[in-house]
């Protein structure tokens, strides 16, 4: 093997490595992190990759963004968390340098290191699914056991978009079809079953931008209305559907008091200051005597008071009365959902949107009523956007220091007394924030810029597969620290360019295949 081709080698293998690793390993990440910069340096061809970065100067956008978050460092009160935090940040410098300076993948190679990656994916989801079975699971989000559970959902949103990619463009046998569509499916489900409503959401929202791509292509006006309306009847669906949950979740059916005493003559206690879950007041109704007495015949568990609240509202969601005749009626499985701490009988659900809207509701009402929100992340990051603006009001120019973002965060946090339980320092869970916060507002306006500058100057470039992996950064970014962590700098650092590249390389076949043909 020559020099090239031995160093070739080593790219291909450093970048299927990162594939795999993405979704499943730390450890792996940083050693094909390390190996891709290793290998780029001992190449030293450095007039061929001056000549190659001429050619992609765009790239230089990407890489620029570094540079900016060198701003933090005025404001630097601890230099070597300065220097950990850069550090960790230094892959978004040097791997667009290193895709742009680097023969461009083939396509089969792009396919190995897509395929790398959906299979990788597809392992931790399989494992995932195991665990789950295997272990007693409490919180849903601890069967992502490699990565954290919002990133590894990103993983499989772009897995998903992967695998419809490869159905629609490179699968040439029915099978490959197949297999593609099955494992598209497959992704999508376990969205559902990790109740992980950040991939969702973002899902969603990829599905109607490429059905809005599909509208504005198609030629054939029927099929472009028939397209239109079925998008149309989709969205008014998924909203009217929504509406009607959040209706009969809000709307109080207890308005007029029925009954006031149970069926053995015992008096019902009301609260007329419960909150209403699944359309009735939880403090309604209630007999503590006969819960006691009943539960004692159901379950060999004590009804401690917490146990007790939690059986009130399991009776409450699902329309009972909460005395020992409901007890008595309750399954087996109800009896120990409430002895697993499970609140409400919708929480039970495998799929539906009640199960993903429902905590979120309750959380909300208890805001409303106690403003208290720890157990909601949703109303957590609403808290900490709002205080991590504070902050920025009084350091809107040059930022904090980007290893002061957490500690300025949660002093701020104390001193405006917030609710927010500050177990560990907290951060923006807003990128755009974060680097607001830690910069200055020149690292902020740069950094959109970077996000827009491909569609607008390296259009050439775009692909949908571009678009989609752009959708879900952008929209990652408003919920959460994405490049806080090292998958989400990663992924993001070295899949922008990898895409960008691979679609000005689908481009220029094409160019050349036009000319060829002429």
């Amino acid at each position: 093997m020559t020099r090239s081709r031995i160093h070739r080698t080593f790219y291909l293998l450093g970048i299927v490595l990162m594939m795999i690793s993405l979704p499943v390993s730390h450890f792996l990440m940083g050693l094909s992190t390390f190996l891709l910069l290793l290998n780029w340096t001992a190449e030293w061809n450095w007039r061929d990759k001056w000549a190659r970065l001429k050619q992609h100067k765009g790239f230089l956008v990407l890489s620029f963004i570094f540079v900016f978050l060198l701003l933090g460092l005025g404001r630097a009160d601890d230099p070597a968390g300065m220097l950990h935090k850069l550090t960790a940040k230094l892959v978004l410098f040097f791997a667009p340098l290193i895709v742009a300076t680097t023969e461009p993948l083939t396509r089969k190679e792009r396919t190995w290191m897509f395929a790398a990656f959906v299979f990788s994916t597809l392992f931790g989801c399989l494992y995932s699914l195991w665990y789950w079975y295997a272990h007693p699971v409490l919180n849903v989000r601890e069967i992502s056991t490699f990565i954290d559970h919002i990133r590894f959902s990103l993983c499989v949103v772009m897995s998903v978009v992967f695998s419809v990619h490869f159905f629609l463009k490179i699968a040439d046998t029915p099978w490959k079809k197949v297999c593609a569509s099955l494992l598209a499916m497959l992704f999508v489900l376990y969205l559902f079953l990790a109740q992980t409503l950040t991939g969702i959401l973002i899902l969603l929202a990829i599905m109607l931008a490429y059905s809005v791509y599909l509208i504005a292509t198609m030629r054939r006006a029927p099929a472009r209305r028939a397209m239109l309306w079925t998008v149309v009847a989709v969205v008014l669906t998924v909203g009217g559907n929504v509406a009607y949950i959040t209706y009969d979740y809000f709307h109080d059916q207890d308005v007029t008091i029925t009954e006031t005493t149970t069926a053995s003559g015992n008096p019902y206690t009301f609260d007329d200051q419960s909150m209403v879950e699944n359309g009735h007041r939880i403090g309604y109704y209630v007999c503590s005597p006969e819960l006691q007495s009943a539960w004692a015949t159901r379950s060999d568990s004590a009804l401690t008071p917490w146990m007790e609240s939690t059986l009130i509202r399991y009776l409450n969601s699902k329309g009972l009365h909460k005395d020992s005749a409901a007890v008595m009626s309750l399954s087996p499985q109800d009896i120990r959902n409430v002895e697993n701490d499970v609140a409400n009988y919708d929480y039970t659900r495998v799929f539906g949107m009640r199960r993903a809207l429902y905590p979120t509701y309750f959380c909300i009402s208890l805001y409303q009523k106690n403003r208290y929100f720890d157990n909601s992340s949703l109303l957590q990051r609403v808290e900490l956007w709002r205080v991590s603006w504070l902050v920025i009001r009084e350091n809107w120019l040059f930022g904090v220091g980007l290893d002061n973002v957490k500690n300025a965060l949660n002093d701020q946090l104390r001193q405006c007394n917030s609710p927010v339980v500050a177990r560990k320092k907290q951060g923006c869970h807003n990128q755009y924030l974060t680097f607001w916060l830690g910069a200055g507002i020149l690292s902020l306006l740069y950094f959109i810029f970077m996000l827009v500058y491909p569609f607008v100057r390296m259009r050439k470039c775009i692909t949908f597969v571009y678009v989609a992996f752009a959708i879900l950064m952008i929209m990652s970014f408003f919920s959460e620290d994405t490049l806080e962590t090292q998958t989400g700098c990663i992924m993001f650092a070295v899949m922008n360019p990898l895409l960008l590249m691979a679609g000005w390389t689908e481009h220029e076949t094409s160019a050349q295949t036009i000319v060829g043909e002429k």
